[in-house]
């Protein structure tokens, strides 16, 4: 199991980078706009910032792994200062994330920075595009457990209830399936109980729910899509990836294409897609042609593979 779990670290790495990029160029996009332009979306095309390029979710799941790393788990200064370390604004940043991050690096206290831009907090999703790799190192442990150091490592930018269950959602998901030792113990079935009862929120419950409902149905992606939404809202884009997770497990690359091909905030829902498929399957059915085409500068493909591996070594 060690080799395989080695493999599920740098998978949620990759995974996370590769949707990322395959969805940027289509993000804000709605499906059937992806459509009209594209036909359906299954390669890389340039963003705007670069042929091959990721954006925020996967620097920000860095910069969360290389705390974890250096700091053997979860401390939440710590994390909250490798966001503002790696925090390059190009890489397209929300504008909340770029107010935080600025603050952060002007000395202000993580555990106050969350209400900055919005009294209550945000309810984006951007605890959940960068919290995969607590779920991996996270993965044998309570439920109370994880959901406090999932708190611990988002709070810097999101304290609103729906903000936090939906990256405590991604993270319970990226769990379980590094648990698994083989893909084909996945059960979609039990995954959503699983999830379902870490979930505290009623949007986040009422979403999971329906999933439940259409598992095993015949039913149109786009018909899910419409149910559960597909922005920013943590509990729409989380909804999303669970969904492609559990339709297309048993093709992961499939699973990314479906998810980035719904629409909306396409990059973050790639990216939560690829890590779920990342920690279920490891790295090894990611597409030549799309490792060969992602950025591989300092923190770019074989940076990722070393984290990854770096990763591997926590111990809890």
């Amino acid at each position: 199991m060690k080799n395989k779990y080695k493999e599920k670290c740098i998978g949620v790495l990759l995974g996370t980078a590769v949707g990322d990029i395959l969805g940027a160029s289509v993000e804000g996009y709605p499906r059937e706009a992806i459509r009209n332009a594209y036909g359906e979306v299954r390669d890389f095309w340039d963003s705007g910032r670069g042929f091959g390029r990721y954006t925020d979710d996967t620097e920000m799941a860095l910069a969360l792994a290389q705390s974890l790393v250096e700091c053997n788990g979860v401390d939440g200064e710590h994390c909250a200062q490798a966001y503002a370390n790696y925090y390059n604004p190009w890489r397209g940043y929300g504008g909340g994330a770029h107010v935080v991050i600025q603050a952060l690096k002007q000395g202000a206290d993580y555990r106050e920075t969350g209400t900055i831009q919005f009294r209550d907090g945000s309810f984006g999703n951007g605890g959940a595009m960068r919290i995969a790799p607590v779920g991996v190192v996270y993965h044998n442990k309570t439920d109370e457990e994880l959901k406090t150091v999932v708190f611990e490592a988002i709070r810097c930018t999101h304290v609103h209830p729906e903000g936090i269950d939906g990256a405590v959602a991604q993270a319970k998901g990226t769990a379980l399936l590094t648990s698994l030792e083989h893909p084909a113990d996945f059960t979609p079935k039990a995954f959503l109980e699983a999830i379902l009862e870490i979930c505290s929120t009623e949007i986040m419950i009422k979403k999971i729910r329906y999933l439940q409902t259409v598992l095993g149905e015949d039913v149109l992606d786009d018909t899910v899509i419409r149910h559960v939404g597909c922005g920013i809202r943590a509990s729409e884009a989380v909804s999303c990836a669970l969904w492609a997770a559990i339709k297309y497990y048993n093709d992961p690359e499939e699973a990314v294409i479906k998810s980035v091909n719904f629409g909306g905030d396409t990059d973050t829902i790639g990216a939560m897609t690829g890590a779920l498929m990342g920690t279920l399957h490891g790295k090894d059915w990611i597409p030549k042609r799309w490792l060969d085409n992602m950025e591989n500068r300092t923190y770019g493909r074989d940076y990722m593979i070393k984290l990854g591996t770096e990763l591997s070594g926590v111990t809890l």
